[in-house]
C-alpha cells in the first residue's frame, strides 16, 4: 500500500480535486459513492458532506474520512470564513496555516478524550510515532492495544452447540436425522454436542477489525502490531456485522473487558465502504457531530465542578410538549439542566459563531418554551468564541403585555487559553457565570 497523504480542513471549508495534488478526482468520486451508499442505510438523511462540482463542502462533522491512499482530518473551527482548503498534505503547506490546524487537531482529540469517545489513559501513552498522524491511526492504535490486553489476559470462551455427522458416539444422537442421512452408513453418527472454544461473536468480530486493519493502514508500526496479533490470534468465522449485531451483545463480569474495543471496533467496521466498483478507493469514515460534541463537553465540565460549587447538573431531561391525536407525544430536551438551591437554569449549547450575540428567532423561542415549562426564570444561549463575552434580554410575559418574565443570557465563551489550549478554567467560568445573582 503506498505511503497516506494526510489533508487537514476545517468545518465548512471546500475543497476540489486537483489530479496534480494529493485531493485528486478518484478520491472525489470514492466520496461521492460513499455518501450515496451512506443515505441508502441511514434510516435519516446525515449530511456529512455536500458534494460539489469537482470538489465537496465539509459541514459540522468533524473527524476524520480516508480514501484510498488520501486521509482528510476535519478539524473544529470557531470563526465564521467559509473558506477554500488548501490542497496539500501537512508537510506541503503554507508554514503559517499549519500551526493553527495542529492546534485545533489537539483541541479536538482533548475534547474526544473528555467526552470518553477516546480512552484517556491509551492516548496520553500512545506511540510518539503516531502523534503527527490522523485520528483514525490514532484509533486504530487503541484498538490494537486493546486487543493486546485481552490475549494477555486470555481471550473469552464459550459453549458452542454443533451438530452434524461424527464417526464416535458423543453427545447426543438426533435419531431421526441419523435415519434420513445415515441409514447406509451405519458407522456414522449423527449428534449435537458441546464445545468449549474461542469461536464466539465477540472474538469474531475483533478478528474480522484487524483482518480489515492492512486494507486502510499504512502506518509500519500499526502493521506490525496487526501481524504479530495475527500470529497469537486464533482463526476465527467470518461473520457479517451490522449496528443490531452490536446492540445484541450483552456485557457481564467475563464480558465487560471487551467493551472498549467493541466500540472502537464498531467506528471502524461500520464507517467502512468498500469500493462497489471493484477499484482500490475504500472509504472509511469516522465523524463526529460537532454540535453534539461541544454538548457533551460543556456538560462534563459542569459536572466536575458539582461537588465543589453545590449544583447538581443533568442532561437531556426531556418533557411531553405536544399530544397527537395518534402516536407519542412529541417531546422537548434542552441540553442540559443545571440545579442550584431551588433555582433552576436552563443552558442550550450552540456550536457556531455569534459575535454578534444576536441570536436568532428559533434560538429565543426554544429558550422561551424551556423557561415555560421548567418554571425558570434564567437560561442562557452558549456559544464557543475566541473570547469571553455576554449579552441579554428579557422575555415579555406572556400573561400581562407590559411586564417582563424570565431572562435569556447570551454567553459567548472562550474556549482556548493563552497557549492556543483548550482551557482547564472552562467549568469554574461557566458556574460564576450561570450562578449570578
Amino acid at each position: 500500500m503506498p505511503a497516506k497523504n494526510t489533508i487537514r480542513v476545517s468545518e465548512f471549508e471546500k475543497l476540489y480535486y486537483d489530479d496534480a495534488k494529493p485531493f485528486k478526482q478518484n478520491h472525489w468520486e470514492a466520496l461521492c459513492r460513499y455518501e450515496a451508499q451512506q443515505n441508502k442505510q441511514e434510516n435519516k438523511r446525515i449530511e456529512y458532506f455536500r458534494i460539489l462540482k469537482k470538489g465537496i463542502q465539509f459541514t459540522n462533522y468533524v473527524g476524520v474520512i480516508q480514501a484510498d491512499n488520501l486521509t482528510i482530518e476535519i478539524l473544529p473551527k470557531i470563526d465564521k470564513d467559509y473558506t477554500t482548503a488548501a490542497n496539500e498534505t501537512i508537510k506541503d503547506v503554507s508554514v503559517g496555516e499549519p500551526k493553527e490546524k495542529q492546534q485545533w487537531h489537539d483541541v479536538l482529540l482533548q475534547m474526544l478524550k473528555e467526552c470518553r469517545l477516546l480512552k484517556i489513559n491509551h492516548v496520553d501513552h500512545a506511540n510518539l510515532n503516531l502523534r503527527g498522524n490522523s485520528i483514525l491511526d490514532i484509533y486504530l492504535e487503541l484498538f490494537l492495544s486493546e486487543v493486546e490486553t485481552l490475549l494477555h489476559e486470555g481471550l473469552l470462551k464459550k459453549y458452542q452447540k454443533i451438530e452434524g455427522n461424527q464417526t464416535a458416539l458423543k453427545g447426543q444422537l438426533l435419531f431421526q436425522k441419523q435415519m434420513a442421512v445415515n441409514i447406509t452408513h451405519q458407522e456414522r453418527f449423527y449428534v449435537r454436542y458441546s464445545v468449549y472454544n474461542k469461536d464466539n461473536i465477540f472474538n469474531r468480530i475483533l478478528y474480522k477489525t484487524i483482518c480489515l486493519i492492512p486494507r486502510i493502514c499504512s502506518n509500519p508500526f500499526l502493521l506490525d502490531k496487526v501481524g504479530r496479533l495475527m500470529l497469537d490470534f486464533p482463526e476465527a468465522k467470518n461473520c457479517a456485522v451490522t449496528s443490531e449485531t452490536y446492540s445484541k451483545l450483552t456485557y457481564d463480569r467475563k464480558t465487560g473487558r471487551y467493551r472498549e474495543a467493541m466500540v472502537i471496533s464498531k467506528m471502524i467496521l461500520l464507517n467502512y465502504r468498500p469500493d462497489i466498483t471493484g477499484g482500490s478507493e475504500n472509504v472509511i469514515a469516522i465523524l463526529f457531530d460537532m454540535n453534539k460534541l461541544w454538548e457533551e463537553f460543556v456538560y462534563r465540565r459542569l459536572k466536575r465542578e458539582e461537588a465543589s460549587c453545590g449544583i447538581k447538573v443533568s442532561s437531556q431531561q426531556s418533557k411531553d410538549f405536544w399530544q397527537p391525536e395518534q402516536g407519542s407525544s412529541k417531546k422537548i430536551r434542552p441540553d442540559i439542566v443545571v440545579q442550584y438551591g431551588k433555582q433552576t437554569i436552563i443552558i442550550d449549547t450552540k456550536w457556531k459563531n455569534m459575535e454578534d450575540l444576536h441570536p436568532s428567532d428559533n434560538d429565543l423561542k426554544q429558550m422561551f418554551v424551556y423557561n415555560l415549562f421548567w418554571k425558570c426564570d434564567k437560561s442562557f444561549l452558549l456559544y464557543p468564541g475566541n473570547a469571553s463575552n455576554s449579552s441579554g434580554g428579557s422575555f415579555h410575559s406572556h400573561e400581562v403585555a407590559d411586564k417582563m418574565a424570565s431572562t435569556c443570557g447570551v454567553e459567548q465563551l472562550q474556549v482556548l487559553d493563552e497557549h492556543g489550549k483548550l482551557s482547564n478554567d472552562i467549568g469554574r467560568e461557566l458556574v460564576n457565570i450561570f450562578i449570578k445573582p
